[in-house]
């Protein structure tokens, strides 16, 4: 040990602690528990991509967690003491369930909000990779001119000026009666359309995290 070194302050590695999932990071880990969603259930995801959605006014915005393993994408949303989890469906796979002119109806603006949407194939006879993740009937809450920016915004806020890198997209959204899913569309320019089956979980489902080393 050399003469100076008793006055060098040891450097204390500081560990990351995750106790809550709207604290996650990209690189953490999460597992969810034994659950209806059969493609969820006991499996464990990264978080591989943080976005952010505004809409309704500047502190009107959801951050959105991508979760990712070998197989399957999902998208997470921590809403108070619940985990909105969602996944993103094709149109063929949507039209299996609901009629098309239906969804054509919600998507104009100039039919106004206040839609329903029925499922046309009984609950029992869904495909198994959608058990869990449909509702009998919808009711539209909203239709809204909506902003999506790349990135974690939950510290640093929404930025207060356009051009910001945000891109622009109508976004409407239905919810079940018991609200335990939902169903979302964004339409970016140029006809471009996003679609998610949304389900409201408990955070128990949720069994461990893990955050990332890096």
């Amino acid at each position: 040990m050399g003469l100076f070194d008793i006055f060098k302050k040891e450097e204390k590695e500081i560990v990351r602690e995750l106790n809550h999932p709207k604290d996650l990071n990209l690189g953490d880990m999460i597992e969810f528990e034994l659950m209806e969603q059969s493609l969820l259930a006991n499996r464990s995801f990264q978080v591989k991509d943080i976005w952010t959605l505004n809409y309704g006014s500047d502190k009107n915005f959801k951050t959105y967690f991508d979760l990712d393993d070998v197989d399957e994408k999902f998208r997470l949303c921590v809403i108070g003491e619940q985990l909105e989890l969602a996944r993103s469906v094709l149109p063929d796979t949507l039209l299996q369930v609901f009629q098309e002119d239906d969804i054509a109806s919600i998507l104009d603006p100039d039919t106004g909000v206040n839609h329903t949407l029925q499922a046309n194939i009984s609950m029992n006879l869904l495909p198994e990779d959608l058990v869990g993740w449909i509702s009998p009937k919808y009711r539209q809450e909203g239709f809204e001119i909506a902003y999506r920016y790349q990135g974690d915004y939950r510290i640093k806020g929404i930025p207060a000026h356009a051009d910001e890198g945000e891109i622009e997209c109508d976004y409407a959204w239905l919810v079940s009666d018991d609200r335990k899913h939902s169903i979302e569309f964004r339409v970016f320019d140029g006809g471009r359309t996003e679609v998610h089956l949304c389900v409201m979980l408990p955070m128990r489902k949720m069994t461990a995290m893990w955050p990332s080393k890096s």
